[in-house]
C-alpha cells in the first residue's frame, strides 16, 4: 500500500511541473493585484447588480438552489485545475439569476448531490457558455443527464457569429459591456480567493442570461431556434465524456492518417496510457504525449533496448513501463486483419480532390447565406468523404450533413445540388445571401 507521501511522489514523477510552476506565478500575480478592474455594472433588468455570495455551507448551498429551481433559469459555470490531476479539480461552481449571483465552494464538506440533481432537471434551463467541461461532471457524480442547457458559445453560431467566440467578446457583441481583463491561470483551490478572483468568477455567469435573451431573439427572427437547441441538447450525451478504449485513440490528432495496422498500435497504447495515467492519478497526456504515442504507432519499437531512440519519451516512463509499451505494440501488430480497425485506404484523384473543394466551398456559402457557422455544420473532411461515396455510387454512410437539423438546414440542398435538381444564387448586402432555385443552372459538371 502507498501512503499519502509516496503516493505524492510516485505522481509527481510523472507530472509535468512547467503548467503547475505557471499557474502558481499567475495566481500570486492575480493576488498581489487585489483589486479588480473596477468596470461599472450596467443597469439592465436581466444582469444583477448584487456582488456575488460565497456559499461554503450546507444550508446556504440548499437555499439557492431552492432559489435557482424557482426562477426556471439559472446561469451556470465553473472553474477547474486540470493538468495536475487524473480528473481535473473542480474548485468552484458560479451561478446567477438575474437577482443573485453566487460562488459555491466545492473544495470544502459541502454535500453536492442536490446540485447535480438540479442540473438534470428538465425543467430548469440551465445556460453555460461553451460548457462541455462544466458539464462533464455531472453524469460521473449523478448518474443522470444534464438536461436543458443552453450553450451561449454554440447558439451565437446560429445567428451569424463566427463559433466558437470567447465569452468576453460575445457579451460586449450582444450587450455592448465590456469584461475587464481575465484570468488564464489562477489557484481556484486556494482559500480565501482574491477579489480578483471572485470579480473574474462572477462575471462568468452575470451576465449570460441577458446574453441568452439577446441570442434567444435572434434565433426566432431567423427560424433557428429549434436547430441551436438540438446542437446545444448534444452536451448532455454522456458517451462524449469518459474514456472510451474503442474510439479514444482517434482523437489523436493524426490517428486517422495511419494505416490500420498502425492505428491498432495506437488504440493499444492509449488504453495502456489511459490505465497507468489513472493510476498515477496524471492527466493522460501529461504522462504521455501524444505525439510520441502517434510517433510509437508510426514507427513500432519491438525491444525496450531501442525507446531509447524516440524522442521526447520520458526517462521515467520508459524505465517503469517501457516492457509494457513494447507488449502493446507487438500485440498489435501480432492482430490477424478482422481485429484491425475499419480505415478507409484510398487515396483521392486530383479530380476529385477538386470536386470535394467546390462542394466544401457550397456548403460554406450555404452555411454563411443562413448565418450559420460552417464550424457548427461539416468540416473539409467530411465533405469530402460525402462526395467521393455520392459521386462513385457508393452509401453516403453516416455523414453528419445527412441527420438532424444539419440535413435539414444544408444537407437536403447539397444533395439536391450533386443531383442537378437546384442551384445557388449568391448576392452580397451586407454580407452573403445565397437562394437555392429548383433546376439547374447550366450544364457545367464538376
Amino acid at each position: 500500500m502507498y501512503s499519502g507521501a509516496s503516493r505524492m511522489a510516485e505522481a509527481n514523477r510523472y507530472r509535468p511541473y512547467t503548467a503547475a510552476n505557471f499557474r502558481s506565478r499567475s495566481h500570486d500575480s492575480a493576488h498581489a493585484l487585489d483589486t479588480p478592474d473596477e468596470l461599472p455594472l450596467p443597469d439592465h433588468p436581466l444582469i444583477s447588480r448584487d456582488p456575488p455570495q460565497f456559499v461554503d455551507r450546507q444550508d446556504a448551498l440548499l437555499e439557492l438552489l431552492d432559489h435557482l429551481r424557482a426562477a426556471g433559469k439559472f446561469a451556470y459555470d465553473s472553474e477547474f485545475i486540470g493538468e495536475l490531476t487524473y480528473i481535473p479539480k473542480l474548485c468552484l461552481i458560479q451561478v446567477a439569476t438575474t437577482q443573485r449571483v453566487a460562488l459555491i465552494d466545492t473544495i470544502g464538506k459541502l454535500d453536492l448531490a442536490p446540485l447535480w440533481q438540479l442540473l438534470c432537471d428538465e425543467t430548469v434551463e440551465k445556460i453555460v457558455h461553451a460548457g462541455q467541461q462544466d458539464i462533464e461532471p455531472v453524469f460521473r457524480n449523478a448518474n443522470c443527464r444534464a438536461a436543458n442547457i443552453f450553450d451561449t458559445q454554440i447558439s451565437a453560431g446560429f445567428i451569424g457569429l463566427a463559433y466558437p467566440v470567447a465569452l468576453s467578446k460575445l457579451v460586449q457583441q450582444m450587450i455592448g459591456v465590456r469584461l475587464g481583463k481575465g484570468l488564464t491561470f489562477t489557484n481556484w483551490a486556494q482559500r480565501p480567493l482574491s477579489a480578483m478572483q471572485l470579480r473574474y468568477a462572477a462575471d462568468d455567469v452575470r451576465y449570460l442570461l441577458a446574453v441568452r435573451a439577446a441570442i434567444g431573439e435572434q434565433l426566432e427572427q431567423l427560424g433557428h431556434t429549434a436547430w441551436a437547441a438540438q446542437e446545444c441538447q448534444t452536451l448532455c450525451d454522456p458517451a462524449q465524456y469518459g474514456f472510451n478504449p474503442q474510439t479514444h485513440y482517434l482523437r489523436i490528432r493524426g490517428a486517422t492518417a495511419l494505416l490500420a495496422r498502425g492505428q491498432a498500435i495506437l488504440k493499444e497504447l492509449t488504453i495502456w496510457r489511459d490505465n497507468w495515467a489513472r493510476h498515477h492519478n496524471v492527466p493522460a497526456r501529461s504522462f504521455l504525449r501524444d505525439d510520441i504515442l502517434l510517433d510509437l504507432a508510426r514507427s513500432p519499437v519491438k525491444s525496450v533496448d531501442k525507446l531509447h531512440g524516440v524522442k521526447g519519451l520520458p526517462r521515467p516512463v520508459e524505465q517503469d513501463h517501457g516492457a509494457e509499451i513494447v507488449a502493446a505494440t507487438v500485440a498489435a501488430l501480432e492482430f490477424s486483419p478482422e481485429k484491425l480497425p475499419p480505415v478507409r485506404d484510398f487515396e483521392p484523384t486530383p479530380k476529385q480532390r477538386f470536386g470535394a473543394d467546390a462542394l466544401w466551398s457550397a456548403v460554406q456559402c450555404l452555411c454563411a447565406g443562413k448565418k450559420i457557422d460552417p464550424n457548427l455544420v461539416s468540416s473539409r473532411q467530411e465533405i469530402g468523404e460525402l462526395y467521393r461515396g455520392i459521386t462513385t455510387s457508393q452509401e453516403p454512410g453516416d455523414a453528419p450533413l445527412l441527420h438532424g437539423w444539419r440535413h435539414e438546414a444544408i444537407g437536403q440542398t447539397i444533395l439536391d445540388l450533386l443531383a442537378g435538381k437546384t442551384c445557388l444564387e449568391l448576392n452580397w448586402s451586407d454580407s452573403l445571401g445565397i437562394k437555392p432555385t429548383l433546376g439547374p443552372c447550366s450544364d457545367q459538371k464538376i
